[in-house]
C-alpha cells in the first residue's frame, strides 16, 4: 500500500469541499463548511487511530465494540452477507444512496467515511445532496415533493414511520432515505417512487476516494452509496452527534406549489 493518492487533491466537483485537517483552527473551518454545504472532504486518514482521532474532534461518536478497530465500523466484503437484507454494504455489490440509520428515531447527525484500502476497480462513493434533490422536485414535480413530505411516507425498519423530507420549521428540512428491502413505502407514496429514483440518479455525484481520503457528511442532508467493486476495498466509518454547532436539517427556499 502506498500513500501517493493521499497526497493528491480530491479535485473535480469536490475541490471546494476539501480541507487539510493539519491546518490551524481546522475544527472551526469544518463547522463553518458543514453549516454551509453539509460536506467536507479530508486527507490524512491513513490509520484507524487517525480516523478515530479526527472523528472525536467533530462528533460524539457511537462506539461499536467488536465491529472494527477502536470502535469504528469496518466496511468490506465479508463473504458472508450476500443474501442478507440490509447488509449490502458488506458485499461487493453497489449500494443505493441512503441516509445512515434511517430506522432510528434520531439517526446520527454526522457520518465520516475513510478509505483504508481502495478497490482494484469500482467502489467509488456516490453522494446526493438532499437540498438540491428537494429543490429540483419542488420545481419539476411538486406533486412528488408533496408525496414525500407526507408524515408517514415510509416505514423505516420496524418502528419508524416518517417522511423522506421532514419539515422541521423555518423552511428547514431533514432527509431520511432508504431504498433497500428494509423500507416499506406507503400506498400514497408508491406511485411517485419512479420520479424520486430518477431524480436521485440525476443528482448523483461520484467521488473516487484513495487511501487516506475521506468525507464527513451531514446525515440529515446528504445521502451516500457506492458503486460495485472488485478487489479488497476497505473503509472505516464513524458516526454520531455533532460536537460542532449545527441547526436542524438544511434550508430550502424552494417549496412545492
Amino acid at each position: 500500500m502506498t500513500t501517493s493518492t493521499d497526497a493528491a487533491s480530491l479535485g473535480g466537483l469536490f475541490a471546494p469541499y476539501e480541507v487539510d485537517i493539519r491546518q490551524p483552527r481546522v475544527v472551526d473551518l469544518i463547522a463553518a463548511r458543514m453549516r454551509h454545504t453539509g460536506l467536507v472532504a479530508v486527507r490524512g486518514l491513513t490509520s484507524p487511530e487517525a480516523v478515530a482521532t479526527f472523528a472525536d474532534r467533530v462528533m460524539h461518536r457511537g462506539v461499536y465494540p467488536g465491529e472494527g478497530p477502536l470502535g469504528l465500523h469496518e466496511v468490506w466484503d465479508t463473504g458472508e452477507h450476500a443474501h442478507l437484507v440490509g447488509h449490502t454494504e458488506l458485499t461487493r455489490a453497489a449500494v443505493d444512496v441512503h441516509t445512515r440509520r434511517a430506522d432510528l428515531v434520531l439517526p446520527p447527525r454526522l457520518v465520516l467515511m475513510a478509505c483504508i484500502h481502495p478497490a482494484h476497480e469500482g467502489g467509488e462513493t456516490v453522494l446526493v445532496d438532499g437540498k438540491v434533490l428537494f429543490g429540483d422536485l419542488c420545481r419539476r414535480r411538486p406533486d412528488t415533493a408533496h408525496a414525500f413530505l407526507y408524515e408517514r411516507a415510509a416505514a423505516f425498519g420496524r418502528t419508524v414511520a416518517a417522511p423522506v423530507f421532514e419539515d422541521v420549521g423555518r423552511r428547514r428540512y431533514v432527509l431520511r432515505l432508504r431504498q433497500d428491502g428494509v423500507v416499506r413505502w406507503s400506498a400514497a407514496t408508491q406511485p411517485f417512487l419512479p420520479v424520486l429514483r430518477t431524480a436521485l440518479q440525476r443528482h448523483q455525484q461520484v467521488l473516487a476516494l484513495g487511501y487516506g481520503q475521506g468525507v464527513l457528511v451531514d446525515n440529515a442532508r446528504w445521502a451516500t452509496g457506492r458503486l460495485a467493486f472488485t478487489g479488497p476495498r476497505a473503509f472505516l466509518r464513524a458516526e454520531g452527534t455533532a460536537r460542532i454547532r449545527m441547526a436542524s436539517g438544511f434550508v430550502s427556499g424552494a417549496v412545492p406549489r
